[in-house]
């Protein structure tokens, strides 16, 4: 009897048998049961297909299918949720861990929350046996996630679920290999889909030299510019050149931080909005202020983060400021806990926290 599951889990993998096996484990070890893990194969040439088939062969919700060419990761994507039954489409990377009980509380809150099309949730990153928090202290409402896509990617692409109807709808642009999820979250924005994220911490995602981010920045920067050409420009307006410049080393990258090109950035976004109205204006405030906290964390001078704080007015500091120093609190009680749940002392890493000081 086939039983059509509730969520779909697709996942496409490259020469991946580093960490595939650990992977695939904490899928089975899921506490909820109905879901079928869809595995695109693209043309390993490693161990990845013997380690697959041997999965495969075990468990009947495990389905890999092989590509005769190299696709790349956004059209195995689309070729994975083609095949997809599940009423919901999970993501999974091939070097990441799902805590047990990923799939049963992603379920629920999209059950509980009709009317969220996309949500991820909080992760532990993972590097060189250490375990620290990521994420820590965002906003997880729709508006502040929207307002964030214009200066970062807040969502955890590996950490998604969706409803299946409307990401197949929508699907993965194939000429964007290092930013195809920031690129679709935007188009999610852009017709008012609803995002949110679940603040439990679900995932573990490993950083290593390996990955796709750390291996074509250059790309990565073109990629990203192109994508937000049309994001500001569809909600504020267009970028001068100089000001794409100085998006993509000062407000994405965060390697410029010159502080007076920032607010006279910020000054642009927030007057472009006052006419567009495309935006909550506390939430385009949030979300230039994160960039701030990054400039602080990077080391800029006491006068100059004086200078950007007051950019943003007093009334926003004496609420935000406080409202962050205790969501960072909350959340860094939940890492904790989600972090004893797995008996994390067992594997040999230790676990680090950002400090929460004043921003």
């Amino acid at each position: 009897m086939n039983i059509v599951p509730k969520i779909s889990l697709i996942m496409s993998v490259y020469n991946g048998e580093d960490y595939l096996a650990e992977t695939i484990d904490s899928v089975l070890s899921q506490t909820f049961t109905e879901w079928e893990f869809i595995i695109i194969n693209d043309c390993s040439t490693d161990n990845t297909s013997e380690i697959l088939a041997e999965y495969e062969s075990k468990d009947e919700r495990i389905k890999v299918h092989t590509n005769e060419t190299n696709l790349r990761l956004p059209s195995s994507l689309n070729k994975a949720l083609s095949l997809a039954q599940g009423k919901y489409i999970a993501r999974m990377d091939a070097d990441d861990i799902c805590m047990p009980d990923r799939l049963q509380k992603q379920f629920d809150f999209m059950e509980a929350n009709p009317n969220v099309d996309l949500s991820s949730c909080r992760f532990m990153t993972l590097k060189n046996g250490v375990y620290s928090s990521g994420g820590c202290g965002g906003k997880d409402d729709d508006l502040s996630i929207k307002a964030l896509l214009l200066v970062t990617n807040p969502i955890l692409h590996p950490g998604i679920i969706a409803k299946a109807e409307v990401i197949k709808e929508l699907g993965y642009d194939k000429n964007f290999t290092c930013t195809e999820d920031m690129e679709l979250w935007t188009r999610f924005a852009l017709i008012d889909k609803r995002i949110e994220i679940l603040s439990e911490y679900l995932m573990i995602y490993r950083l290593h030299d390996k990955q796709i981010t750390e291996t074509t920045l250059d790309k990565q920067k073109k990629e990203i510019i192109n994508v937000q050409k049309n994001y500001l420009s569809s909600l504020l307006n267009p970028m001068t050149e100089e000001q794409e410049k100085f998006y993509i080393h000062g407000i994405y990258f965060r390697r410029n931080t010159n502080i007076t090109e920032f607010i006279e950035f910020f000054k642009w976004a927030k007057s472009a909005n006052n006419r567009t109205k495309k935006l909550d204006k506390e939430a385009l405030k949030y979300a230039f202020f994160e960039i701030l906290a990054e400039y602080k964390r990077k080391g800029i001078s006491k006068s100059d983060l004086i200078k950007g704080m007051l950019s943003f007015g007093i009334p926003f500091l004496i609420k935000e400021i406080p409202s962050r120093k205790k969501r960072a609190r909350t959340d860094g009680i939940k890492c904790i806990e989600a972090a004893e749940r797995i008996g994390l002392e067992m594997v040999g890493g230790t676990l680090e926290f950002p400090t929460f000081d004043n921003k």
